[in-house]
């Protein structure tokens, strides 16, 4: 390979173990003397797609033609920057005869992007073929859902939205007590037709969806009749699931910015995790009465801000750490201390809605414990008795929680 034709737009530190391979040749014509390949199965592609192993990294590397490089490389670092889950680009190559001539001709250049290999990360369509399960394609499509309401959400039309452009990846995470959780998150894994806009527009939002319920539709079309039979298998359903929890999540990221902005409290730093909007809900009212409980006291209107901080320290976190000495885990095992509170806080929401008025905190505990805890009921009435005791020491006379 005559290196002057060559160039290297590489993150340095993949530099040494991406430059000497065989940017000369196209990549269906690499060979297993010239490069260590990884047998990974892949989703479909229009474009030729090998996963290699160098000495101190694996990667993904896809032919394409030198503009769809850039931009694709760049794209990614976009998205990642907007917190968006997708590839991590190491950059792009070109190998082009007579690279600075005019005339040069479009056929002699070879292009290529080159993403870091993500570790337990599955195409789609593998998934499906080891479990094609309700389970299995509602996780598959809710990942989805949110990866989308997530782009829409920052002004970002796809263009391609679809099943074949995602990758499927286990994360772990760990809580506020370091217990270690497992969820299914979608990568978009293809950038080629990413639009950064200033607003998305309706048609946007219409033509993204609709491309992503066609790509729903010919996954289908993959099944046997006998598998889909069995498992009382419904596209249109699906559909309806897929969209519900686009509308779901891309209002849940409204109402934790309107949040911030009103309390200037960040979500995740206090609250580990919120999945519902309502959950949101339910903890501005208690900050809002809050303000009006000090601004009561003191005679005077409190700030929401300085309202929301007291709120944290007086209130949330006391709570917090009394769910924790009760050993709150050995009633509800698969939930954290702040989990829990948040959960609390929605059913209450839904409650109070049912009632018509608030029923306060203590109900909704009450009811809350009684509903998902498999506790025997005379231990359960124990702990309840014991938590709503501790809360009163917390919780200030006439305030509502």
């Amino acid at each position: 390979m005559d290196k002057k034709y060559l160039v290297l737009n590489i993150e340095p530190e993949y530099r040494s173990d991406l430059e000497n391979l065989p940017w000369d040749t196209p990549l269906n014509e690499w060979n297993d003397k010239q490069v260590k390949f990884l047998e990974i199965r892949k989703g479909i592609s229009k474009h030729t797609v090998r996963f290699i192993k160098t000495k101190d990294f694996s990667f993904a590397i896809k032919q394409t033609n030198p503009i769809s490089a850039y931009f694709e490389s760049e794209t990614f670092t976009k998205l990642l920057q907007k917190g968006i889950h997708t590839l991590i680009p190491a950059g792009y190559i070109f190998y082009k005869k007579n690279l600075f001539e005019k005339n040069a001709e479009e056929k002699e250049s070879l292009a290529f992007i080159v993403t870091i290999l993500e570790a337990k990360s599955i195409p789609h369509s593998i998934l499906f073929k080891w479990d094609f399960s309700d389970t299995s394609r509602k996780s598959i499509y809710k990942s989805a859902a949110e990866l989308l309401a997530n782009l829409h959400f920052n002004n970002i039309f796809w263009g391609d939205a679809s099943l074949s452009n995602i990758l499927i990846k286990f994360i772990k995470s760990k809580d506020d007590r370091g217990k270690s959780h497992t969820e299914l998150k979608a990568f978009l894994s293809d950038s080629e037709t990413i639009q950064f806009l200033k607003e998305i527009s309706d048609q946007n939002i219409k033509t993204d969806v609709k491309r992503f319920y066609d790509s729903m539709t010919e996954i289908s079309k993959e099944f046997p009749k006998d598998v889909k039979s069995k498992i009382e298998f419904d596209l249109s359903e699906d559909k309806k699931y897929f969209k519900q929890e686009y509308k779901n999540h891309f209002k849940l990221l409204n109402k934790i910015v309107e949040f911030e902005n009103i309390t200037g409290l960040e979500v995740q730093k206090h609250f580990f995790k919120i999945t519902d909007q309502y959950s949101i809900d339910s903890i501005l009212k208690q900050i809002e009465e809050h303000k009006w409980y000090l601004s009561e006291k003191s005679g005077s209107e409190i700030n929401i801000t300085f309202a929301a901080n007291e709120w944290i320290e007086k209130i949330y976190k006391p709570i917090i750490n009394e769910f924790n000495k009760l050993k709150i885990f050995d009633y509800f095992p698969n939930t954290n201390s702040v989990k829990l509170y948040t959960d609390i806080m929605a059913h209450k929401y839904y409650l109070s809605i049912e009632k018509g008025e608030d029923i306060g905190i203590y109900s909704a505990i009450r009811s809350y414990s009684e509903k998902h805890s498999d506790k025997e009921e005379s231990l359960l009435s124990k702990f309840i008795e014991k938590l709503l005791k501790r809360l009163t020491k917390i919780v200030p006379p006439n305030y509502n929680l």
